[in-house]
């Protein structure tokens, strides 16, 4: 990951704030990436933006589960940011090369949101749906 942090510094810098494990919410957020990772995958002919976009949900899904499994959530500034930032502290270093393509979606996204004509080929939403499955599969190792 191109910059490291610690969730003590999360904590200082008011990004992050304790909460009551959840198992639930956990379940919850994983079981709905599953559903964003099957419509991301029946819209990549059709529509690669909106495959590329639930591809990212389903990641920051993911992201909050590991946050809440530890006893976490993020506050609201710069809330997908600091989902990223923890689920490469959550993840490890030995998945940064993950985290860092889960940090570039997040960005592209932002791009997709903002920037009507931000182009968003088959081929990015091909690779942000693989891995986003990735990323599903390292969290409920995790979790």
């Amino acid at each position: 990951m191109t910059y490291k942090v610690s969730k003590k510094h999360l904590v200082e810098q008011g990004l992050i704030k304790p909460s009551p494990v959840d198992r639930k919410i956990v379940s919850a957020l994983l079981e709905r990436a599953e559903i964003d990772l099957e419509t991301a995958e029946r819209n990549l002919d059709p529509d690669p933006e909106c495959a590329y976009t639930y591809s990212y949900t389903a990641m920051l899904r993911c992201g909050q589960a590991l946050m809440f499994t530890r006893g976490f959530q993020p506050d609201v500034k710069d809330k997908h940011r600091t989902i990223v930032r923890f689920a490469g502290i959550a993840l490890g270093p030995k998945h940064d090369d993950l985290v860092n393509d889960f940090d570039l979606m997040r960005r592209k996204r932002n791009r997709l949101i903002y920037e009507p004509s931000a182009p968003c080929s088959r081929s990015e939403a091909t690779h942000a749906l693989s891995t986003a499955k990735r990323f599903l599969r390292e969290t409920r190792k995790v979790v």
